[in-house]
């Protein structure tokens, strides 16, 4: 498993993996190319506002814990960008497969857990497959670890009977 280090910028454990990142930067990227227009606008003395781009509860919340350290301008949240780009290009990427589609919250538990324990700036790549059956199989680089019951019943075929009773 990898090791344990620092990351550059903490993400909310809903950011899992590597698509619900570069989610976050396309809609910060709107964000800043909003709030970019609206300031010339201001300067000029345009009157006429154009609606704020919609921005999902995540985004929203790592705007407002950046915004706490930081003075947001068109500057700034360029910095910001850059900073999740390099995030997403520099952290190790986990693979979990599971027995049925992961929920939000199964997915929140398992990339905190991840995060807590291994890597600060993991990202997890959630999959599903039902042949495993149940369990999971991760796979992290070159390896593969296969918790799953599959692989048990597979490699137990005389204890088949004690694995089933488990299920």
């Amino acid at each position: 498993m990898p090791e344990t280090t620092e990351a550059p910028f903490k993400l909310p454990a809903s950011v899992a993996s590597p698509q619900d990142l570069t989610s976050l930067i396309l809609e910060i990227r709107a964000y800043a190319t909003w709030y970019s227009s609206e300031a010339v606008k201001k300067r000029v003395g345009v009157t006429r506002p154009v609606d704020q781009p919609e921005l999902s509860p995540v985004a929203s919340e790592v705007l407002r814990g950046y915004a706490a350290s930081h003075q947001i301008d068109r500057t700034s949240l360029d910095a910001l960008i850059a900073m999740l780009d390099a995030y997403g290009k520099h952290a190790p990427i986990m693979t979990i497969t599971l027995a049925a589609p992961a929920t939000n919250t199964i997915k929140a538990e398992l990339t905190g857990w991840a995060r807590a324990n291994l890597a600060s700036n993991i990202l997890i790549s959630y999959r599903f497959n039902s042949t495993i059956l149940g369990g999971m199989v991760v796979r992290y680089g070159s390896r593969i670890y296969d918790w799953s019951f599959r692989s048990q019943l597979l490699t137990n075929n005389a204890k088949i009977p004690e694995i089933l009773s488990r299920v």
